[in-house]
């Protein structure tokens, strides 16, 4: 492989936050690079296992997370943040299911059942392109949810 490619590979994945999943063009690259695979890696068990040495409980009440906490409501920076806001996906979705409903309202017993077909496969082309996007372009906040509500077994 290139090493410009595998050099922006890693620049990609050094920059992602923590959990983020990495982007489709870049895991296909991991997919069949061995070298940048092997990094990627050991870079992530080299984290867990930093990351594991500074665990250490506190108590909920303690001063030092009240202080943190305070601190995190009261920044600036948080209150920059525009919210996520599912509006244009919503108003495609009914402008689509609209479009659907006054096309098969529209039609008649005369129709040409050929072009029926064509008009119904082109619609469900049109909602699994629509699905699609929807969920790629909206992959980390699933990914998130779904690791929200995985069970957690304690012995």
């Amino acid at each position: 492989m290139s090493t410009d490619v595998c050099t922006k590979v890693m620049n990609t994945f050094f920059a992602l936050d923590k959990n983020e999943r990495l982007p489709l063009w870049a895991t296909a690259h991991l997919l069949v690079c061995r070298k940048c695979r092997t990094q990627v890696r050991l870079c992530t068990l080299a984290e867990q296992v930093c990351a594991d040495s500074l665990k250490q409980p506190l108590p909920q009440g303690h001063d030092l997370v009240q202080g943190i906490l305070y601190r995190i409501e009261h920044s600036q920076e948080l209150k920059d943040i525009q919210p996520i806001t599912m509006r244009k996906w919503i108003f495609s979705g009914i402008a689509m299911i609209a479009a659907m409903l006054a096309f098969g309202l529209s039609t008649t017993a005369d129709t040409d059942p050929r072009l029926l077909i064509a008009f119904y496969l082109l619609f469900g082309g049109i909602v699994t392109v629509y699905c699609a996007l929807f969920i790629g372009s909206n992959l980390d906040f699933f990914v998130k949810k779904i690791e929200t509500l995985k069970p957690s077994f304690s012995a």
